[in-house]
């Protein structure tokens, strides 16, 4: 292993491998080598690049960090950091283990201290011992996965407020959000943010209890719709309690229907 960390990122959002670019040029020792949007490409990248170091998202569009673990045929094993913002992964088995556990939004901090525990491990123990260690604690943490009483969702979004920093969005402060092309609008009472992304990902992402897709292009939370409004004959529109009026599709009308029924049971 040379002195300077080579570095691997692999998350499916935009923002979140800019936010690491960002911390990691903060630091010396390391040289980010390459980036990676899904599990298949974090698998070629590991081939092609050879990191000492991946810094891992633990869910993606097209499996999760546990699987691109499983499937490393990498010699050596780069040092894996997991990265999440789901804190329910966060178990013992990291503080003894040869993996880290990166908690969103990252801190510079943090960060720092993951990949020195990550550089301490490189120079000691053999590469059997640990190979053989990372794939039992991914096991375990499997196991705790299917043990957890239920999903969890994200409790906040780390928005781009401008090239030089990021806004934290509340979850619970969202009342509803609208695509924009390659982009999505998030709305709350003290104003709107936008991040690129999509309504489907987002939808995917926070509890499904609290927020209704009303249309191809917008999703609501449930506390935030005052009433719905039948304007005009096979049209239908949400009033928002904030005054807001959006369409609804025809295709969602049926979950309107029953969410009004809830309220009026």
């Amino acid at each position: 292993m040379t002195e300077r960390l080579r570095i691997l990122a692999v998350d499916d959002e935009p923002l979140a491998l800019r936010r690491l670019r960002l911390l990691l040029r903060e630091m010396s020792g390391v040289e980010l080598v390459g980036e990676a949007g899904g599990c298949e490409e974090a698998l070629a990248a590991v081939h092609h690049l050879r990191p000492d170091i991946l810094l891992l998202d633990i869910q993606m569009r097209d499996g999760t960090g546990f699987d691109v673990v499983e499937n490393l045929a990498a010699d050596p094993m780069p040092a894996i950091i997991f990265v999440s913002a789901f804190d329910h992964y966060g178990v013992k088995a990291f503080d003894a283990s040869v993996v880290d556990y990166v908690l969103k939004p990252i801190q510079l901090e943090r960060l720092r201290v993951a990949l020195d525990k990550a550089r301490t491990r490189l120079a000691s123990a053999d590469t059997g011992n640990q190979v053989d260690e990372l794939r039992a604690v991914v096991e375990a943490l499997r196991a705790k996965v299917r043990e957890a009483d239920g999903p969890r969702y994200e409790t906040e979004l780390w928005i781009r407020k401008n090239v030089t920093g990021f806004s934290r969005v509340s979850v619970d402060n969202i009342e509803w959000v609208c695509s924009e092309d390659d982009y999505i609008r998030v709305h709350t009472a003290a104003g709107s943010y936008l991040m690129r992304g999509s309504i489907r990902n987002l939808e995917s992402r926070v509890d499904p209890s609290e927020f209704l897709r009303i249309h191809r292009r917008t999703l609501v939370r449930k506390s935030a719709i005052r009433e719905v409004r039948s304007p005009r004959l096979g049209k239908v529109e949400v009033l928002l309690q904030s005054g807001e009026r959006l369409p609804a599709g025809r295709v969602y009308a049926k979950k309107l229907r029953q969410l009004i029924g809830e309220r009026a049971s």
